[in-house]
């Protein structure tokens, strides 16, 4: 083997090293986005449940707040309604827990909020006086045609705040 092959194999060998590291990296991309993707509700752009237990997982300390919306399905279930009104009223809330709780990344470490079911969601902050005054604005809440209205309760755990 002479020096030219010696200079072909470690180039061959570097081009081969940076391809697989390239590789590994959008890898490393398409696992997050789906592991995002896997933690948040579609419909919302909020968390889902399993997004929130995995965020507030082996925290000792918190605050959850756990909304449900009143007078969801009967306002759905009106003629002409159906389940595109119910969504409307979904995103509109999910909007509303946006913009009157700062939430603003889905990364914040203060405040989480998730969509965990149906018409039921659930914030978490680090403090009760954060927890109690989220509480009574989302008890203030009513949607856009006053037919749909929110009630709230806080805990240390889900529970107890549901």
């Amino acid at each position: 083997m002479n020096y030219d092959d010696d200079q072909d194999i470690t180039e061959l060998s570097r081009t081969t090293f940076m391809d697989m590291k390239e590789a590994l990296l959008a890898a490393e991309e398409r696992a997050d986005l789906h592991m995002m993707a896997a933690d948040t509700c579609g419909l919302t752009g909020l968390l889902n449940r399993r997004g929130l237990e995995r965020r507030t997982n082996n925290r000792d300390w918190g605050w959850y707040v756990v909304a449900d919306l009143d007078g969801f399905k009967a306002a759905q279930d009106q003629p002409g309604r159906g389940h595109a009104y119910g969504d409307e009223v979904l995103i509109e809330f999910a909007d509303f827990l946006m913009m009157n709780t700062r939430q603003r990344d889905m990364r914040a470490r203060d405040l989480l909020a998730a969509r965990i079911g149906g018409d039921e969601f659930a914030l978490w902050t680090e403090t009760r006086a954060g927890a109690r005054r989220i509480k009574e604005a989302i008890r203030a809440w009513s949607s856009k045609d006053d037919e749909v209205t929110a009630s709230a309760g806080m805990g240390a755990d889900l529970e107890s705040a549901d």
